[in-house]
């Protein structure tokens, strides 16, 4: 299964097609709108649209499928698919960086694209804070020996492991000679690789448990990711409630999957209340907009995001979904007041 998800022991297949699921190896495999070749829906009307096509290549007409892969439920329940798998890697190995800062993680992953080339499956970054955390409140030990500002984990999949290991070397040295790591460490043993994912997929969680987590799922150009870190911490300590004697927010932190611009900001707060989600929506919903980003990468709308839309969507775009919307479902009776409805 190409799409594999931090939540693959929660999740549904159905709602990995309904909310168009990225995933942890987004960056090899790409989204669900690539992997699913065909589906099988329930229209509002009761009627049962078969586009359960296993082609990969078709050329006529509309692509309809298309139309229910992110939808949310809002268009028809969909009820089959047909999914393009992926060859089972023969060998694999992850390298966890320490590095001082955002700059070099981004000089670091244009490196990794160069060095690594078609083996690479993932890129993901921490930073110092989300690493602490999940050494906290999970028990788990951190994958480096050293403390760093922020780090990264990158995989490779591929078919020869001699190979693949000696394009490592080859990086890992280039990495040192332009001086962007300070701390670097293989792992190839498949409990230990399974060790690794298990402290970057347990983040969320490890979050929730620190305190009453608000999170947020944004797709935002790389250069404006650690923008977004101090942009809104900046915000919250002028609001008075973060980085003050007796604040409200006790942790702001980003974390996510730097290969396909996705990013979960996290803000820990002492007690649920209005007080921090007024401070933060909508302001930052328009400050991701406002910087070239989408204001839901892989989570969806839900119940919640759609009057945010406007900020990353154009009113002819939010338009043309709203007229999908009412000719397939004219009496909103798909999951009714969510997603397009509240744009």
């Amino acid at each position: 299964m190409p799409v594999d998800l931090g939540a693959k022991k929660k999740c549904m297949i159905g709602g990995n097609v309904s909310t168009s699921a990225g995933g942890l190896r987004y960056l090899r495999y790409g989204s669900m709108h690539g992997t699913v070749l065909g589906v099988e829906a329930v229209l509002p009307d009761g009627r049962v649209l078969d586009a359960l096509f296993t082609l990969k290549k078709d050329a006529s007409g509309y692509d309809v499928k298309q139309l229910f892969i992110g939808a949310e439920g809002t268009l028809g329940v969909v009820t089959a698919v047909a999914i393009a798998l992926a060859p089972k890697p023969q060998c694999s190995q992850i390298a966890v960086l320490g590095l001082k800062d955002f700059g070099r993680i981004q000089k670091a992953f244009v490196l990794a694209r160069q060095a690594l080339g078609e083996i690479v499956s993932a890129f993901e970054f921490w930073e110092k804070r989300c690493n602490e955390i999940v050494v906290e409140y999970e028990g788990y030990a951190s994958p480096l020996a050293g403390s760093h500002e922020f780090y990264v984990l990158i995989e490779t999949r591929g078919s020869f492991a001699r190979h693949d290991a000696e394009k490592m070397d080859v990086f890992l040295g280039l990495l040192r000679q332009q001086d962007l790591v300070d701390e670097t460490r293989v792992f190839s043993d498949a409990q230990e690789m399974e060790q690794t994912w298990l402290f970057r997929s347990q983040m969320a969680e490890a979050h929730g448990k620190s305190g009453c987590m608000h999170v947020y799922d944004f797709s935002l150009p790389s250069r404006h990711q650690h923008e977004l870190l101090i942009a809104v911490k900046a915000h919250l300590q002028d609001a008075g409630l973060y980085n003050v004697p007796d604040a409200p927010v006790k942790d702001v932190t980003i974390f996510g999957h730097i290969g396909d611009d996705n990013i979960h900001l996290q803000v820990v707060a002492r007690e649920f209340g209005g007080v921090v989600e007024s401070a933060m929506e909508p302001w930052v919903y328009e400050w991701v907009g406002g910087h070239g980003g989408s204001v839901a990468a892989e989570h969806g709308l839900g119940a919640h995001k759609g009057k945010f839309l406007k900020f990353s969507k154009s009113s002819v775009v939010i338009d043309t979904m709203k007229s999908l919307k009412n000719l397939i479902d004219p009496n909103g009776i798909m999951n009714p007041g969510k997603h397009i409805a509240l744009a």
